[in-house]
This record gives structure tokens, C-alpha cells and sequence, in this order.
């Protein structure tokens, strides 16, 4: 069977397991993809009557699992999320993921599991977790979802690759539907008084979400995505801006006067005066990329590890009972290229392990990264990964 069939059995299953459900918990991650998934799936639900329920989160606790699984849902869905949380979940009969992050291990087969690169899919041709969420929609009512299908493309801004097949195909539908405007290679979306290109209204939402994290910003994008208001986009984009630019410079200045460490195989710092503290943890890993492309700061033949603590509050859920410390890595240019041509190990499989072995979760792609593990755990999670990471391939 091809990779489309299968992801089009895929995306009918998941379709009759939201009709079947009652009262359903959605958990999605804090960038564009994952609240233009959210927000497709609540649309969904509001036209099937059904109860739910929201929780926002930048990366996947296992405090969190544990809780939730004891609430009165009858289908929880992870969208957007990345890593193989699934291992910490007991019973997996009412669950649906939703994702198109690498992964280095299998899921289970009695898991509901969506994700393109799992299924034979091309990195540049796999689809984003919003346009996943859309065929879904689409399948339900293709009539009445096209108006929405710019929140795929705003979606798949993610994406590095000019979208061709599946993604192409749902680019196709939004012009034909008027909220998107391809001229050349440029790809507006058109859609109350936006008019703007799909990967700038990503990163202006991205950079809303994530750093408006810990005031509940993404109720806030619901209601103004679905409005299709610019204007708070842009006010609240370049409000924000300054934020990170501020944060960003000190961090950088104490870069620079402090150094950075170094141990076998990688090279790390650590937010000791907490100036990541109140923002959500994808600021920190943005101002890790911004690092990884100093080459003055660090070895860069080395896999360079950015650690922050973990503020404990999340959004729809509450608080965290346990400390945790988000973990960002990143190569440089020059590794990224060593690990495509399967000289270096690549950080999906680094992060994921290592995170694994300590108690926490880690995902990724071959050249960037995540995790979070228990705040007591970083010194042995550093430890193990420089371990993996000397190995030879």
C-alpha cells in the first residue's frame, strides 16, 4: 500500500473514533502548527456537539500523562508534539496522535497513530500536523472545512520545503476557496484583514504563543485566528519582539563574558540567572539556534546543548508537581551536513535516548532537538548523551 492510501485509512479511522467520542482532551504544542491543528479540531468538534476540552503545552511531561489519563475523556489527542510520550502511557485504547516528527523508535501497533514519517513519506513531501488535522476535517465535510483550509498552509509554514504533493494539493484548495493567493513562488493567506505570507504569519504566531506562553496567549490566538485579525497580530508581534530581543541580548552578553562548557563531544550552557524563566521554553530553543550560528562561542564540532528551567505552570492544566529543565540542541552547519551523510549521529536519536534513559522525553530531526527531563537528571543526561554522541556510527 502507498503512503497515501495508508495515510487515508489513517485519517478515516481517526475521523470515526472524534464522531464516536463524547467528551474529548486535546493537547497540542504552542507554534503555528499546533494551534492551527487545535483550532481545526475545535471547529470539528463545535459542528459534531461533542464536549472538550484544551491544554497547551511547549513539550510533554510525564507528570502530565500520568493526571490526564485519570480524567473522564474518552478519546485524548496529541497533536504537534513530538517524542515518544506514548511509553509512559498505560493503556493506550483511547488515544490519537497526531505528528510528523521523526522518531527513532516504533509505537506500538495498538496506538492510533498518525504521522507521514512513519509511513514511507519524503521529508520535503510530508504533510505538517495541521494539514493532517485538515484532511480529517475535510473528510467530515470537505464543503464546509475549505474556508478553513488556510490554517493547514499557516500550519505547514513550518515547514523549510515549498509544499508540493499532499501539502500542494491542500495549498490548491485554499486558492480555489479564496483565502490564499500564490504568485510565483510567493504564498499569501488571505483571510479576514490578513494578507500575508503563510511563514510570516507562522513565526508571528509562533512568537505570540511562545512568548505570551504563561499568560494563556493561545486562547487569545483562537479567537483572533478565527476572527482573521491582523491587527492584534501585529501589534502583539512586535510587542513581543522587543521581549525576546531584551532577553536575548543579556543572554548572549553573559555567553560572551562567561564562556561556554565543554565535555568529550559536546558543548552546553545553562540559563543560571532564569531569563527564560516567564517565557515558554521554544524562546529558550530559538536563542539556542541563534547560538548554534556564533561559531566564536563554541567548538563547532561539537553538538551544542542549551539548558533552562522549566517555569511548572501550564496552560488549561495547572501546575507541575516535579522541576524540570528543558534541554535545546543544535549542530552547526558543518555538523548538520556530517550527520546527512551518516557520519555523525543524528540528534533525533541522541535526545530521544537520552531523555528516555533519565526519566524524561526527547524528539527531534536529524540536525536540531529537544527534551525535558527531571530537573535532578541533567547532570546524568548530559552525561549520556555525550556518551551516545562519541560512539561511532
Amino acid at each position: 500500500m502507498d503512503s497515501l492510501s495508508i495515510l487515508r485509512d489513517k485519517v478515516g479511522e481517526a475521523l470515526e473514533r472524534i464522531k464516536s467520542a463524547k467528551y474529548i482532551l486535546t493537547v497540542f504544542s504552542d507554534d503555528g502548527d499546533g494551534l492551527a491543528s487545535a483550532l481545526l479540531l475545535k471547529l470539528l468538534y463545535d459542528e459534531l456537539g461533542v464536549e472538550y476540552a484544551f491544554i497547551c503545552i511547549d513539550k510533554v511531561y510525564p507528570d502530565i500523562l500520568t493526571d490526564i489519563m485519570g480524567e473522564p475523556y474518552d478519546l485524548i489527542i496529541f497533536t504537534d508534539l513530538g517524542g515518544s510520550f506514548y511509553r509512559y502511557i498505560e493503556s493506550l485504547e483511547n488515544i490519537l496522535v497526531i505528528d510528523h516528527h521523526s522518531e527513532a523508535a516504533s509505537p506500538p501497533e495498538d496506538i492510533m497513530y498518525i504521522n507521514p514519517s512513519n509511513m514511507g513519506f519524503e521529508e520535503s513531501e510530508a504533510p505538517s500536523s495541521s494539514i493532517i488535522t485538515y484532511l480529517i476535517c475535510r473528510q467530515y465535510d470537505a464543503a464546509l472545512f475549505s474556508r478553513w483550509s488556510w490554517l493547514a498552509v499557516l500550519g505547514y509554514g513550518e515547514s523549510p520545503n515549498y509544499p508540493v504533493g499532499l501539502n500542494w494539493r491542500v495549498l490548491y484548495e485554499a486558492i480555489k476557496s479564496g483565502v490564499a493567493r500564490k504568485r510565483g513562488e510567493a504564498i499569501k493567506i488571505v483571510y479576514g484583514s490578513f494578507n500575508k505570507d503563510y511563514r510570516r504569519l507562522y513565526r508571528e504566531v509562533t512568537l505570540i504563543s511562545s512568548v505570551g506562553y504563561y499568560e494563556d496567549a493561545y486562547l487569545d490566538l483562537f479567537e483572533v485566528l478565527y476572527e482573521g485579525d491582523n491587527r492584534y497580530i501585529l501589534d502583539k508581534a512586535a510587542e513581543y519582539k522587543e521581549v525576546r530581543k531584551r532577553v536575548f541580548d543579556e543572554m548572549l552578553a553573559f555567553l560572551e563574558e562567561e564562556g561556554l562548557s565543554e565535555r568529550g563531544s559536546i558543548t552546553w550552557f545553562e540559563d543560571y540567572k532564569n531569563l527564560f524563566y516567564k517565557l515558554g521554553t521554544r524562546v529558550f530553543d530559538s536563542f539556542t539556534s541563534y547560538v548554534s550560528y556564533q561559531i566564536r562561542l563554541y567548538d563547532k564540532n561539537k553538538y551544542l546543548l542549551g539548558i533552562c528551567e522549566r517555569n511548572p505552570y501550564i496552560p488549561g492544566y495547572g501546575y507541575l508537581p516535579r522541576d524540570w529543565v528543558n534541554i535545546a540542541v543544535r549542530t552547526s552547519r558543518s555538523m548538520a551536513f556530517r550527520i546527512s551523510l551518516g557520519r555523525l549521529q543524528p540528534v533525533s536519536a541522541l535526545v530521544e535516548a537520552s531523555a528516555y534513559s533519565v526519566g524524561g522525553l526527547g524528539y527531534g530531526y536529524s540536525d536540531k532537538g529537544a527534551a525535558v527531563v527531571p530537573y535532578s537528571e541533567k547532570d546524568r543526561f548530559l552525561s549520556v548523551f555525550n556518551e551516545l554522541a562519541s560512539q561511532s556510527v
